[in-house]
């Protein structure tokens, strides 16, 4: 049996960038290298400000539904548990370094879930759509973007939260336009699923364009990829461990999206029962400890714990079925198009639910009409102060007043125009769900509240 055990030595090494070095930090018991990446996202203001920005449901009142901080909080868990699983059987195959345990593993993945949502904007997948769209708009690109090379072009019309993740992540929190976190390489990477650009994206015949990273960051992108034995050229594949943190990500939102939707009225207990039925037997779903509950809530708690009990070993398995396809980045889409098939059966079921009767709720298609016309106040405003202010033109009071309001993201002297709109895409896509509606508000005459 072929072994991987050299490629693990490099996908795992905890390097650091750190003042224009690269760093390998020793594996030291107690507070390792990942776990301190682990603190460093948790106590960010980043993260502590997805408590106010939407998972699905926009602007609810019921605390019982999730934001993004507590998804991200579910994800890392689920994801921990996966790469304690993977670790485990990498021991036994004999391809796990002496110096790491499946310990290791799950702490990487863990502090990579933690921070895969640090870079989504205030409402979510509407706020993306309501990014590029605005970008797109023909009478924009002749007014304010002609200038831009067509890589930083792409970065704006094919605005993702991936990528302002890693932005956030390298660029913005701490060390500002110094690193930022400063995090590991393989919690980095794991944090990964699309390495590719913008530009290169657009290139490729995949349908909806996904990257990772924008042009500002390609040199860094490049250079932990390469450390990794990750790049061929300008080519790059993705961290064996991405695998893991995507499927946690995508356990979490089909099951808990359906339990908030639940919550909400939007599909009742029997829905979210019928649902689970491809992943769990009849005499689960029949358990007399489900009459026994109280309310639809608890019952709806315990098949969600169930079923992510039974999701978690299935797709470890399906990891190590598809091993060396991952490890030499043959694996095409997500472990999730190649789960077993009581894991696609769920999917199928929760994707149906998701698609007919939450997403086509009406209150939610309201407020996502409503996002475009908030962030059109916002960008409306920000991109002809930085545009001006960039060009040395003229600058009307209302502008000079845009930047003093974006503070510490305003763009600075030596910042040319892709820079200066790239900050005002870390501050818009930094403000929660309430300050974003806030000052739409402010930008319309209104009062708001």
């Amino acid at each position: 049996m072929s072994t991987f055990m050299e490629q693990w030595a490099l996908l795992l090494a905890p390097n650091r960038k750190t003042s224009g070095e690269i760093r390998l930090d020793p594996l030291v018991d107690g507070r390792n290298p990942f776990l301190a990446d682990y603190d460093r996202i948790i106590f960010s203001s980043s993260f502590r400000r997805l408590a106010r920005k939407t998972q699905v449901h926009p602007l609810v009142r019921n605390d019982h539904i999730h934001n993004r901080l507590t998804h991200s909080l579910e994800v890392s868990c689920v994801g921990r548990s996966l790469g304690l699983g993977v670790g485990a059987a990498l021991r036994r195959r004999g391809d796990l370094p002496a110096d790491y345990t499946p310990d290791h593993l799950g702490q990487v993945i863990q502090a990579s879930c933690l921070a895969h949502d640090i870079g989504n904007p205030p409402f979510g997948h509407a706020g993306e759509e309501a990014i590029r769209d605005w970008f797109k708009d023909s009478g924009n690109k002749e007014q304010y973007f002609k200038d831009l090379e067509p890589a930083e072009w792409a970065d704006f019309t094919a605005f993702d939260g991936n990528a302002q993740g890693f932005r956030v992540i390298n660029a913005l929190e701490n060390n500002k336009d110094r690193g930022g976190f400063r995090l590991t390489f393989p919690v980095i990477a794991a944090l990964v699923k699309y390495p590719r650009s913008a530009y290169a994206a657009q290139g490729e015949s995949r349908g909806k364009v996904k990257f990772n990273f924008y042009t500002a960051e390609r040199a860094l992108f490049a250079e932990i990829f390469t450390a990794m034995g990750l790049a061929s050229g300008a080519e790059y594949r993705r961290h064996p461990l991405s695998y893991l943190l995507e499927a946690a990500d995508d356990i979490c939102y089909r099951i808990i999206d359906m339990e908030d939707a639940r919550e909400l009225r939007i599909i009742s207990y029997a829905d979210f029962k019928e649902a689970m039925a491809p992943l769990l037997d009849a005499e689960c779903l029949d358990d007399p400890r489900l009459d026994s509950m109280d309310s639809d809530r608890r019952r709806t708690s315990m098949l969600r714990t169930t079923a992510m009990g039974r999701m978690i070993p299935s797709l470890t398995q399906t990891f190590m079925d598809n091993y060396e396809a991952i490890m030499e980045g043959r694996l095409e889409g997500s472990l999730l198009n190649h789960a077993r098939e009581d894991v696609a059966g769920f999917m199928r079921e929760a994707g149906r639910v998701f698609n007919s009767k939450i997403m086509n709720n009406p209150q939610k298609t309201a407020l996502e009409i409503g996002t475009y016309t908030l962030y059109r106040r916002l960008l409306d405003v920000f991109i002809p102060a930085c545009f001006n202010y960039t060009k040395g033109n003229g600058m009307s009071y209302q502008e000079t007043r845009a930047l003093t309001l974006m503070g510490a993201s305003a763009p600075g002297r030596e910042d040319g125009l892709y820079m200066a709109y790239l900050r005002v895409l870390d501050f818009v896509s930094g403000m929660t769900d309430d300050y974003a509606t806030f000052i739409s508000q402010q930008f319309s005459g209104t009062s708001g509240r």
